[in-house]
């Protein structure tokens, strides 16, 4: 169980802080302990309700500092997923993007990056599902870096578009 003031990772939401533990907000008379948590970077000052125990959502802390510089350093060896058709990579994306593993992020990321870059050349649109799955990382990535790190997320962007451009 995560403690109040805890900063967590809750699946595609990317990094939040947990502001309070208390019962169902849905059905009094479900016993289970629920967490309030606040998304720290959405502009949109949602809340979440999810039970404590909630085994559908992946829930973890967010890596270390020293796994974050480790994981920035990392990115120029990191490959790209490499599925041509289209149902396919969109099951590859929505598994890496689901297991909120940062590694995997990076893979979503590095690779939409080369095929948008392909796509360009040959002045054909790249498929919106690549720029879906690709924001989802961005976001959930550049969140829980900035907050591990103590920087803006704009600076973990620039730093992670540099690494995969000096490939």
């Amino acid at each position: 169980m995560y403690e109040i003031g805890e900063h967590i990772i809750y699946g595609t939401n990317g990094i939040c802080r947990v502001g309070k533990i208390i019962g169902s907000p849905f059905d009094p008379s479900d016993s289970r302990p629920f967490y309030v948590l606040y998304p720290l970077y959405d502009s949109s000052n949602s809340v979440i309700y999810t039970p404590v125990d909630n085994e559908n959502i992946v829930m973890r802390l967010p890596i270390s500092r020293e796994a974050a510089k480790e994981l920035l350093e990392s990115i120029p060896r990191l490959g790209v997923i490499d599925v041509g058709e289209e149902k396919k990579r969109r099951e590859v994306y929505r598994s890496a993007v689901q297991s909120t593993d940062p590694e995997k992020f990076i893979r979503v990321i590095k690779t939409v990056v080369r095929r948008r870059a392909e796509f360009r050349k040959l002045r054909r649109r790249l498929p919106d599902l690549d720029n879906d799955f690709e924001h989802t990382a961005r976001n959930c990535l550049y969140g829980e870096l900035a907050d591990v790190l103590g920087v803006e997320r704009e600076e973990i962007h620039r730093k992670i578009t540099e690494l995969i451009e000096s490939v």
